[in-house]
This record gives structure tokens, sequence and C-alpha cells, in this order.
């Protein structure tokens, strides 16, 4: 540290001990949280592991599902080359997806109000679940309702991308 003449030297003011307390109580009640000692041997908390059992359980319960138009009409398209909305036939396919939560807590009511119904088409594993997701968005190229459109897109209007 540098004085110069004329200056007071500015002390460094200590930790403040409180505030120490506080952020060691925390970082212990995190801990206690997250595990519990029993008998010696350490383990999960009780809420940890329901949490567990619960997101592994969804890994094995995904749905592969498809939206659809429910009526003739314009909606939102991230394929469409220099263009934001596409005109979809009724029963044409705007989005293939996959989700561990199923339809009510993946969408609400969002996809109703946009004009849009939920099908699902396969049930199963995550992993298979992804699988069959990728081969439904590749496909859509294919679809007769896609090669009617002038130029035909390369995935489903939903899908921004091809995951």
């Amino acid at each position: 540290m540098v004085i110069h003449k004329g200056q007071t030297p500015v002390k460094s003011k200590p930790p403040d001990l409180a505030k120490a307390a506080l952020v060691i109580l925390v970082a212990l009640l995190s801990l206690y949280a997250a595990y519990e000692i029993t008998k010696g041997i350490p383990g999960l908390s009780p809420e940890r592991q329901a949490k567990l059992n619960r997101e592994l359980e969804e890994l094995e319960n995904a749905e592969q599902y498809v939206l659809r138009a429910a009526r003739d009409g314009w909606y939102p398209c991230y394929s469409c080359p220099g263009k934001n909305r596409i005109f979809l036939h009724k029963d044409e396919v705007w989005k293939y997806g996959v989700t561990r939560k199923g339809e009510a807590r993946r969408y609400g009511r969002w996809h109703m109000e946009q004009g849009l119904y939920y099908l699902i088409e396969y049930e199963g594993p995550l992993q298979e679940c992804l699988r069959r997701e990728k081969i439904q968005i590749y496909s859509y190229a294919l679809l007769p309702e896609n090669l009617r459109r002038k130029p035909p897109l390369i995935r489903p209007p939903g899908n921004k991308r091809d995951t």
C-alpha cells in the first residue's frame, strides 16, 4: 500500500461476522435439505429421493406427439423461408415434439387457443420418443401435404429446428 504525504492510511474493515455466520448457516441448511445422515450413513433426504424417483419415472414415461391444425387457417411458421405465417388445412401437421410432462403440463390451453390439437403418437422411454420425433421431423418433407406447397418445407411449420 502506498501512502502519499498528507494522506491518512485507510484500514480495511474486518469481515462482518454476522454475514459470514449467515452464509455458513445457509450452506449447512442446504446440505441438510439435500442429504440425511442415518446411522452414520449419508443418504438423500426424503424430499430429494422423491424428486429423483419422479424424474426417473418421467424418463420412462415420455410422449412423442404431433400438433395438428384443428381448422383451416393461418398459423405461425418457423420454417417458412421469407415469411412467418402459413396456411394449413384442417388436420395438417404443425409440429412434432416430445414431452415428459403430458399435454396439460406441456401446453396447458395454449395449443387449443392457437387452433391446434394434440395427438400422442408414441408413449414410452424418453430416448425412443426422441428417436421417433427426429424421424417424423425429417420425414415431414416427404408428406403429400408438404409436397403440394411451393416451395415445400424441410420441417413442420411449428418446429424451429430438426430436434
